[in-house]
This record gives C-alpha cells, structure tokens and sequence, in this order.
C-alpha cells in the first residue's frame, strides 16, 4: 500500500478515507484514521466527525498552512463542510462583533461583509444543530451575545434579506469570472492547479500524465484503461491508479470530490 504521497495527492487520499495512515516526503503533511495534520502534531488541520462531515481548521495559520487548508477545502468538498473560524464560540463572536463594526463605515465594500456575518452565523447554527451542542453552548456568555446580535440583525437590519441576497449574487458573479480565469491560466499551464467553487474539474496532458485542476495525475497509460472501462461502461466501483475509487458516471465521471464533465474526458481521448 503506497503510504508516501505529494501535497495535492494526499488530501485526496484522506478524503477517501481508504487507508488508515499517510504522508508527504518531507513530513508537512501526514494523517491518522480521520485526522489529517499540517507541519506537525501541534496544527490539527482537519478531522472527520462522521463518515460524510468534516470540521476543516482555518485559524490562526501560517502561509504555508494556508495552501495546505485551501487543498483539503478543494479536496473534500464532496463532504459536509465545517470551519473552525465558523463554529468556534469564541471566534465567531469576536468576529461577528468586527464585520458589524466595519460594516457600519463600509461603503464599496458593505456587501462583502453582509455575506461574512450571514455565512458565519448560518453555519454556526447548523453546527450546534448538527453536533447536537446548542444546550451546551447556552452556558457560555459569548454564545449567548452571539444570539442576541443575530436576532437583531436578522430582524432589525432594514431590507436585510434582498440586501444579503444581493450580496450573494454579486459574490458569485465573481467567482465564476474568477474561475474562467484561472482555468485559463491553468490550460496554459501557468498555475498548477485551482480551487474551483462551481464544483466541476477539468482535465490536462502534462508529458506521461493525465492531470486534474486540483493536481491529482494518473499516468497517460493508466487514463487509457479508464476510456476503455467508460466505453464498456464498467467503471462504476473501478479504482483509479490504485487509489481513488469510481463512485459514478452519468454526465459527470465522479471520483471522490472530482466532478469531471464528459466533455473533459472526451477532450483528453481526442488527444490520447
């Protein structure tokens, strides 16, 4: 069982959660069972609570933890996402309280902070609801002004609904221009890979390999016996280089988090 993977690779494989340890050459990455870590036992970077949701840790990181974090985002985007940043009591009340204040003196930039405080408290509600802790969290004093700043700026705040879904829209406007860029740049091969919001993943030839946008390569050979598998239509529950498993194929092939369009995949047999 092959226990030594690249940055890319690895947050692929913790994600399968098919084999019970693994780690980068130089040891920035490593995970046991369902915990992942980034430069040591000190930095838990993400943990699965249960087999289809995982609390990804996205606090207090350095630079290079940093790529570490957007890689599992990418890498487990097929799961229930938490973050530590939106479910930690503290840290959501301390953030909560600053949007607001920036809000007030915000002009061009009110929107960015609508989504922030509407994005952090809806999913720190949904965590104390799914983890089942909302009676715990009555107990702390920073829980309960979070609940008191949240009902006033659900019910208080001026045409606050299309305002956040305003917010929302032009969010996602801009990601998807965001997106065709950085696709661009990654045909081209001037990036090695990016994180792709709208959940679809593309496809490239790179000398022997076949390589996704969030940089998982397979060699050209091992692409090759996949087309056939596709053609016969016998890839559903197939591995892939031994280490990612089919789970379905309609007018997406999906394997673990990747979601890769028939179009790409018809795009890299006209070129194999």
């Amino acid at each position: 069982m092959k226990t030594v993977f690249t940055s890319s690779e690895i947050v692929h494989v913790f994600n399968e959660q098919n084999q019970y340890e693994g780690r980068t050459s130089n040891g920035s990455m490593y995970f046991y069972n369902n915990k992942i870590y980034s430069y040591g036992s000190h930095y838990l970077l993400a943990e699965f609570l249960d087999n289809n949701t995982i609390l990804i840790n996205d606090k207090g990181y350095s630079a290079t933890t940093g790529k570490h974090i957007s890689l599992i985002i990418s890498a487990t985007r097929n799961r229930k996402q938490f973050f530590t940043t939106k479910t930690d009591y503290k840290i959501v009340n301390q953030n909560i309280k600053e949007y607001l204040n920036k809000l007030v003196r915000a002009r061009k930039t009110k929107e960015f902070y609508l989504n922030e405080i509407d994005s952090t408290l809806k999913m720190y509600f949904n965590y104390l609801e799914y983890t089942k802790q909302k009676t715990k969290f009555n107990t702390y004093k920073e829980h309960r002004e979070t609940l008191r700043i949240a009902n006033n700026f659900y019910n208080d705040f001026d045409n606050l609904n299309e305002s956040v879904k305003e917010a929302n829209l032009k969010a996602s406007i801009k990601a998807k221009k965001e997106i065709v860029q950085k696709l661009k740049d990654w045909k081209n091969n001037k990036i090695n890979w990016f994180r792709n919001k709208t959940n679809l993943d593309y496809l490239r030839v790179n000398g022997e390999n076949i390589e996704t946008s969030q940089n998982v390569k397979i060699p050209i050979i091992e692409a090759k016996r996949i087309l056939k598998l596709i053609e016969s239509k016998n890839v559903i529950g197939q591995r892939i280089d031994n280490r990612f498993t089919i789970t379905s194929f309609n007018n997406f092939l999906k394997v673990g988090c990747h979601n890769i369009p028939l179009k790409e995949i018809n795009y890299i047999k006209n070129l194999i």
